[in-house]
Parts: C-alpha cells; sequence; structure tokens
C-alpha cells in the first residue's frame, strides 16, 4: 500500500486511483469510437475513389495504397487545374522557403501551407515506398547527404514525399501507369 500522502487515502501499489482509473478508461472509449469512426469513413471511401480512372493509375505507383489514393484524389481534386508542378507542391505545403530579413537568412524548410491532409497522405506514400528495395536504397541516399543533422531521418522521408507527389503528377497528367523503368527501379511490393 502506498500512502497518498496527508489526506489522501492510500491506494494498492501498482494501481491507480478510482478517478484517474475511470478518467482513463472513459478516454480509451472514446478513443476507440473515433478509430470506429475512421474505419467506417475509410470503408466508405474507397469504395467512391474506385469509380474513378485515376484512382487506378495512382494504386499502381508503389508507396500508395486504397486510402491514401482516395486521399490523394479528394485533396487534389481534378489534376488539370494545375498547370505546372509547383503549383501542386504548393498545395501539399512542400514547397521550400527561406526566411530572410537584414543581415539574418534562416535555414530552408517546408513550408506547411498547403493541405495538412494532403502533406500527411504524401507521407505515408513514402513510408510506404520505403518499405521497397529501391526505396529503402533512396531513403538511405537522401539520408546521407545530410551529415550528421540529427534530423535527417525525417527530412528524408519528407523528400521522399515530395518526389512521390512528382510521381503522382506524373502518372495522373500523363494518364498512363506507373512504368518502375522511368523511375530508377521503385517496384511495388507484391500483395
Amino acid at each position: 500500500m502506498d500512502p497518498g500522502g496527508p489526506g489522501r487515502p492510500a491506494v494498492p501499489k501498482g494501481r491507480l486511483p478510482l478517478g484517474l482509473a475511470i478518467a482513463c478508461a472513459d478516454l480509451g472509449a472514446q478513443v476507440e469510437a473515433v478509430q470506429a469512426r475512421i474505419g467506417a469513413i475509410e470503408q466508405a471511401l474507397t469504395p467512391l475513389a474506385e469509380r474513378l480512372p485515376a484512382y487506378a493509375l495512382l494504386r499502381t505507383i508503389p508507396g500508395i495504397g486504397p486510402t491514401v489514393g482516395a486521399i490523394l484524389l479528394a485533396e487534389i481534386g481534378d489534376i488539370a487545374w494545375f498547370t505546372q508542378f509547383s503549383q501542386l507542391r504548393k498545395l501539399a505545403g512542400l514547397d521550400i522557403i527561406r526566411v530572410q530579413s537584414g543581415q539574418f537568412a534562416a535555414q530552408a524548410r517546408i513550408s506547411k501551407c498547403g493541405r495538412g491532409l494532403l502533406r500527411w497522405a504524401l507521407y505515408h506514400a513514402a513510408m510506404g515506398l520505403a518499405r521497397t528495395t529501391a526505396g529503402r536504397a533512396r531513403l538511405a541516399a537522401l539520408k546521407a547527404k545530410r551529415h550528421g543533422d540529427r534530423a535527417a531521418g525525417f527530412k528524408a522521408i519528407t523528400e521522399l514525399a515530395a518526389k512521390q507527389l512528382r510521381v503522382v503528377w506524373g502518372v495522373w497528367r500523363s494518364g498512363t501507369p506507373y512504368d518502375p523503368k522511368r523511375t530508377g527501379g521503385l517496384q511495388r511490393l507484391p500483395r
């Protein structure tokens, strides 16, 4: 038994006080409800996206699964709206900015001014790509060029996400499925 201190009841060792245990159980139930709601939305999202011809094209790209493909379609909308890749990169918030004022010049970084959900989907597409052999090699090369930067892994994944966006742009604009020969051999994982 742990003496609870002056004015507090003793609590058996290894157990939470009753009020905290109830609050944790309530939070756990809320998390489960949100996860169930997300699952239901994903279940409804994919069949809607499958009706669009661009969905099949996007699914040929390594790292893009059913949910990420549907999110890309929903967030980007009509690819014909974008006449240059830089416009799409800016929508995703993956464009590079550098804050400068007088003698001060900050490090270049991504702007994060675009759509957060699109950036999230591209990040997860990059993580999926990093599971392939060629994707791992590309990620290792991106990390190596950052010599000792403690955030090199995250920056490399973000750069890989920007590269994924360029592949999405090319495949969607051309209307042809992904060809690994054109991108250095990045293959889709067999299912």
